[in-house]
């Protein structure tokens, strides 16, 4: 008679597996990550990741569903807050994620990107998921600028969706340089010129509540992903 699987146990690997995969693949490409440094890194026994994935191509669409999923919960966290006003919202969202690559000393770059990038031509899918990934988060972004007046954010002259396209395929492209020079310039030029108009605003993130304040003091960190 066979064992019966201890559900938790394997879960809790499972994740952990993914967690360890997913920072791998940030800091590195897809590619260059290989089975055993992740059962090296993750303290796994070797020639147990098949009890978890199929195959390496699995593993790497179940990391990119995982970063998906937490990447969303955040978002969403940061875009629904209905607490805040929208502009204060959207202005969180993007402080957010630079704090998240400021404490990884913009040494890794936005998984979806790297996948996007290194992927999404050679596995259908991986291109449905990643597809599907920009378009949700696109339509958080959209959701926000709704509710503000584009001429806000130097983007009047767009549709909501268009304006949410354009904001985040800009701030990906930031992301995708940030890796490669390992430093954060190009996500501080980001809001110089989309949120230029009168004073700059930095965003307090505090008991899941962000407040403007003036920028004196840089905004408080909380974890997240991007």
């Amino acid at each position: 008679m066979a064992r019966s699987r201890d559900e938790k146990s394997y879960t809790d690997t499972r994740t952990k597996l993914l967690d360890v995969g997913m920072n791998l693949i940030r800091a590195g490409s897809y590619a260059s990550v290989e089975i055993n440094d992740v059962l090296r890194a993750s303290g796994t026994p070797k020639g147990s990741f098949y009890h978890y994935f199929q195959r390496k191509e699995m593993f790497g669409l179940e990391v990119a569903k995982h970063y998906y999923a937490e990447l969303l919960e955040s978002t969403k966290n940061d875009l629904q807050n209905s607490e805040c006003t929208a502009d204060v919202r959207l202005k969180a969202f993007f402080q957010t994620a630079h704090d998240d690559f400021e404490d990884r000393g913009f040494a890794n770059g936005c998984l979806m990107c790297n996948l996007s990038t290194e992927l999404a031509n050679e596995y259908p899918d991986f291109q449905e998921l990643l597809g599907n990934h920009w378009r949700a988060v696109s339509s958080e972004i959209t959701n926000c600028i709704a509710e503000l007046d584009k001429s806000d954010i130097g983007l009047e002259h767009l549709t909501d969706e268009e304006a949410g396209d354009w904001l985040l395929n800009s701030w990906s492209g930031a992301l995708t340089r940030v890796k490669a020079v390992r430093d954060g310039e190009p996500l501080r030029l980001f809001p110089k010129n989309n949120f230029q108009k009168g004073e700059v605003i930095y965003v307090e993130i505090k008991d899941n509540t962000a407040r403007r304040h003036k920028p004196r003091h840089r905004a408080s960190r909380r974890q997240g992903h991007r």
